[in-house]
């Protein structure tokens, strides 16, 4: 496992992020709380730590997190944005959104790893054994 340093975990995921047709503020990287849902990336013990903060209340962390881990939840939480609106511009009067949005992500982060891609469409297959197409 290839181990980085903050700044060249930030560097990766900028390079990564870079060529993403999405609003700047989701290109962002940030290493301490913003408060407003958006991830940050702490590093402790020489490992990271995932971390979501909604009005000064800590909501979700993930710990002893590897660079290729931290990648794949910050770009997986890009590209549910990207898909997300991609299916809103792509609606169908009737039939379940996720439909659409769930196949456009999965190819979305197969283009960035195509074992990221697999990973989230096994992610999506468990979601829709207890919540199926509407």
């Amino acid at each position: 496992m290839e181990k980085l340093s903050l700044p060249a975990l930030a560097a990766k995921f900028h390079s990564l992020v870079e060529r993403l047709d999405v609003e700047p503020y989701y290109k962002a990287f940030h290493t301490s709380p913003q408060h407003d849902g958006a991830p940050h990336i702490e590093m402790r013990s020489g490992k990271f730590e995932f971390v979501v903060t909604e009005r000064g209340s800590e909501l979700q962390r993930i710990s002893d997190l590897h660079t290729d881990e931290v990648l794949y939840l910050l770009l997986e939480g890009i590209t549910l944005r990207m898909a997300t609106s991609y299916e809103l511009r792509n609606r169908k009067p009737h039939g379940d959104g996720r439909a659409i949005w769930f196949p456009y992500q999965e190819e979305l982060m197969a283009r960035f790893k195509p074992s990221w891609g697999d990973r989230l469409k096994v992610e999506h297959a468990r979601i829709l054994q207890t919540f199926p197409f509407s």
